[in-house]
């Protein structure tokens, strides 16, 4: 009887109020919510009772801090901004917070490395000769963390380089994982969906066990919001069953964002989860809208103003959003269709990387160029030097000042009426920041680069390399500004490189696979039903990302099909949608 009183007590206590209780009694757990429940909330919450008496006094006797691990710079300021800046707590990305766990330890990760380019193939570009790498290892030279990229032999690792030797470390000395513990004994995981799967290795299999009791995890995520797939650390989704079975499941079922219309759709598409109104919510609207015939900018217009002349919708506010799940309708009239054409040129992989913003070459753009050269041209003084700062200058003085200026200014030149080349060589020239080294030596070459010990496919992958690198460095850059402005507001990888958990009145979700050779996604052959046997990896990444974007929706949520139709996908589409919100134009 008491053993089921105490479960009867557990079931109406709230997420919120389980994840204090494990804080309390040191059970690390796993949050899984879906959209709009606010799991940013939650984490914020379970920091701030963690840096409220007794916790806080204990873990400053000690020495210890609480750590908060964030997907992106962006999320770490918002988590930063919550919590005022507390001291007791140190947020930081993945990468920096393994990077600060690892560089006072220098011999392990030397020997880290010695291993992970051992394994590495033969033809990778970041592999070098063993024995001269064991030469450089036995003279002890420093390891550093880059993110210009690898240069092993100078003991210069990068992003994705920087996860697999610490997987390497921390499987080889158990007494990293006990140090971090002792310094750290509680750790919160944000977005855990999206930690590559040897950063999940190091904090699940290694660090807790070998912690006990010392140590506590907590992770917050939603395994459907997994929609970053490129690169060799991507998002692991899902938690693997062996890995999670010492963390307490806590699941947060309340929707603050979504209207119930929309809410309703949101639990067809997913069956793991059941949302609840958790805020008076609207009513609201949904509409599916297929258009028979004219797949193209016409055909969207005539959705538009099915949705403006016969629903009522206001399309001109403000709080209106179209997200497009392909470039090709959208990316003339946006005015990157060059750019889309150079990446469809090297192959669908390249193409979907784009789309997605992975590509390590867009990132740079999105990450490093385009939010310098905004910030400058808006007078944002404040972000400008941050970045500045950033980059390695303190402008000590007046000259200083008036060379970075005038760097700017030559830069803000470059990007309206120059090349990519131009923009690049502008950046190299003055020094505002350091090009990665793949940047910096395909602008020095755009010819193939080929080594004695390629084979015929990589000579093959190389050729089209250099291809794409020609094409690309000779668009106009408003090319590449356009495309980082259409990625920012009319896709739902942004939060990759911008805000996390945007939403808007309403949402206009765009389908449109015509011409797209899509390896990742199909969102035509996911609603019809045809990848759950043929492809089911893309069946579920399609779903991922239909659901993100259909829960940007506050009020009012529209899908706008572009593509061909199919009897199993009208019927999908009746039950999501209702039979009396489905339409044709």
């Amino acid at each position: 009887m008491a053993g089921e009183a105490v479960a009867a007590a557990a079931l109406v206590k709230t997420a919120d109020e389980r994840i204090t209780q494990c804080l309390a009694e040191g059970r690390s757990f796993v949050l899984d919510a879906g959209a709009g429940a606010g799991k940013t909330y939650s984490l914020v919450e379970g920091i701030k009772k963690l840096c409220a008496p007794p916790v806080a006094g204990r873990l400053r006797r000690d020495g210890q801090q609480i750590a908060c691990i964030t997907y992106t710079n962006v999320a770490k300021d918002q988590v930063i901004e919550r919590i005022q800046g507390n001291s007791l707590v140190r947020v930081s990305t993945i990468h920096d917070f393994l990077w600060s766990t690892l560089q006072p330890h220098q011999q392990a990760l030397r020997q880290a490395l010695l291993e992970f380019n051992a394994a590495l193939p033969v033809e990778s570009s970041r592999r070098v000769d063993q024995a001269e790498l064991e030469a450089r290892v036995a003279a002890q030279f420093e390891v550093k963390y880059s993110d210009r990229g690898s240069k092993f032999l100078e003991g210069r690792i990068y992003h994705d380089d920087l996860l697999s030797i610490a997987r390497i470390a921390y499987d080889r000395y158990d007494k990293l994982s006990r140090i971090v513990a002792s310094r750290y004994p509680f750790i919160f995981i944000d977005e855990y969906q999206d930690t590559s799967e040897a950063v999940i290795d190091v904090l699940l299999r290694r660090m807790l066990p070998l912690a006990g009791n010392s140590l506590v995890l907590g992770f917050f995520g939603d395994k459907m919001q997994n929609i970053y797939h490129h690169g060799e650390h991507k998002g692991i989704g899902e938690l693997p069953a062996e890995l999670a079975a010492p963390l307490e499941v806590i699941v947060k079922r309340e929707n603050r964002r979504c209207s119930l219309r929309v809410m309703d759709v949101l639990n067809k598409i997913r069956t793991d989860i059941t949302q609840i109104p958790g805020n008076n919510n609207a009513q609201g609207d949904v509409a599916y809208i297929r258009v028979a015939a004219g797949a193209d900018e016409a055909g969207l217009q005539r959705a538009r103003d099915l949705l403006a002349a016969t629903l009522n919708w206001d399309l001109a506010s403000p709080g209106t959003r179209e997200l497009y799940l392909t470039h090709r309708l959208i990316a003339r009239k946006a005015g990157f269709a060059a750019l889309l054409q150079a990446f469809t040129d090297r192959g669908a992989f390249a193409k979907d990387a784009l789309t997605d913003g992975s590509d390590r070459r867009i990132a740079f753009f999105l990450d490093k160029v385009e939010p310098l050269a905004l910030a400058w041209e808006k007078g944002l003084i404040g972000e400008t030097l941050g970045r500045l700062h950033g980059a390695g200058h303190r402008l000590p003085s007046r000259a200083a000042k008036s060379e970075v200026r005038e760097a700017l200014n030559t830069l803000m030149t470059k990007c309206a009426a120059g090349t990519v080349r131009e923009v690049l060589e502008s950046i190299r020239d003055s020094q505002l920041f350091p090009l990665t080294d793949e940047l910096a030596l395909r602008l020095s070459n755009t010819q193939p680069i080929f080594t004695a010990d390629m084979d015929d496919a990589t000579k093959e992958r190389e050729q089209k390399d250099a291809t794409l690198y020609a094409a690309l460095f000779g668009l106009p850059y408003q090319q590449v500004a356009a495309f980082a402005r259409f990625y920012m507001t009319n896709t739902p990888f942004s939060t990759k490189h911008g805000v996390k958990g945007d939403e808007f009145d309403t949402v206009l979700v765009v389908l449109d696979d015509a011409g797209a050779a899509w390896n990742f996604y199909s969102f035509d052959k996911y609603l019809s039903g045809a990848d759950e046997a043929a492809n089911p990896g893309r069946a579920k990444r399609s779903r991922n990302v239909f659901y993100v974007c259909c829960s940007r929706a506050r009020y009012r949520l529209a899908v706008i099909d572009l593509t061909s139709a199919s009897a199993p996908k009208a019927e999908r589409m009746r039950l999501l949608f209702g039979a009396d919100r489905c339409y044709e134009v």
